[in-house]
């Protein structure tokens, strides 16, 4: 039974960088390793510290997932490594059930290698809603750089399918989440939130694309009035994401606490163009906080030591700021 409350962070696929950038990361921030607990194998946490030279801290507490390590070779995910990133997770999320736990932070996982293993599902967002959604709401991914914030109205599904699943009640469901998020967790009162259309040019005015005048301004117009949210838009995405970008490169705060984007690649373009070393994966509408880099596995540079972990330890100080 864990006593204090602390933040744990899953290991991802063993295969790729997600020991690695845990370390570098939990040696580098100013905060307390009694804050972590880490979930994984305790052997391949040891082994990746001793390779990259890294020790890791005495008092750090590690839940040992077992595992076949003769199976674990860099760079190479197979059904083992699938195994062991989606038992980590599932572990983390029994702590949360259990209150044991105020945060959790994942390193990356390969979802082929999940999928191997026989555990069927599209990413970790979708596990998290699994072990930990409530039924009526559904766990959404919010992407932070700074100030600069990008929700996503659909995730991990083909672009053919977007207009489908731009549902009125699926926009104003996952924009009220959006709200809830930035007024609880990031301390923002009426936060003023920008809606991409999407269409080219938004549409125009039905020309392009009927999806702005059926669904998204409808949606706008219910979410102002009904709900009294303070939002904008569809605005056409080339000159939304100009809104956006100027004010980040320039250091200067961004005129809108959050953008929501219609798509996948829609949002994670322009916030990794701009921030991709420093981009945090926060999945809101859960009971509790979960971070994790915005990166993949990075399978191609698994265990030559040379991964950034800045994304990674952003999402642990992210975490850790707003459970703390």
């Amino acid at each position: 039974m864990i006593k204090y409350k602390k933040i744990a962070i899953t290991i991802g696929d063993p295969t790729g960088i997600g020991p690695e950038i845990i370390i570098k990361s939990i040696n580098s921030l100013d905060i307390p390793a009694k804050e972590y607990i880490l979930i994984g194998n305790k052997e391949i946490f040891h082994k990746v510290s001793s390779k990259i030279n890294q020790p890791l801290p005495d008092n750090l507490d590690i839940i040992d997932i077992p595992c076949d390590i003769s199976k674990i070779s860099a760079g190479q995910p197979n059904i083992e490594s699938g195994k062991l990133s989606y038992l980590a997770l599932k572990k983390a999320c029994q702590l949360a059930q259990n209150n044991e736990i105020r945060a959790i932070v994942t390193a990356p996982l390969s979802k082929e290698a999940i999928n191997m293993a026989g555990y069927h599902y599209s990413g970790q967002t979708e596990i998290l809603q699994d072990y930990l959604g409530n039924k009526n709401e559904q766990a959404e991914m919010l992407f932070v750089a700074r100030d600069f914030r990008v929700l996503l109205l659909t995730r991990h599904i083909p672009l053919k399918d977007v207009p489908q699943a731009l549902t009125q009640d699926k926009i104003i469901n996952t924009i009220l989440a959006l709200n809830k998020s930035l007024t609880k967790d990031f301390n923002t009162i009426k936060p003023r939130l920008a809606v991409c259309g999407l269409n080219p040019h938004a549409g125009e005015n039905g020309l392009l694309g009927t999806e702005e005048q059926e669904i998204i301004i409808p949606a706008i117009n219910k979410l102002k009035e009904k709900y009294n949210i303070n939002i904008e838009g569809p605005f056409p995405a080339d000159t939304m994401w100009n809104k956006a970008a100027k004010p980040y490169i320039e250091e200067n705060p961004q005129p809108y606490q959050a953008y929501v984007a219609c798509y996948h690649d829609q949002g994670l373009i322009p916030i990794k163009l701009l921030a991709m070393d420093f981009t945090v994966n926060m999945t809101i509408n859960l009971p509790i906080i979960r971070t994790s880099p915005s990166h993949g596995t990075a399978f191609d540079i698994a265990s030559k030591n040379i991964a950034n972990y800045n994304s990674m330890k952003e999402a642990i100080d992210l975490a850790y700021s707003i459970s703390v």
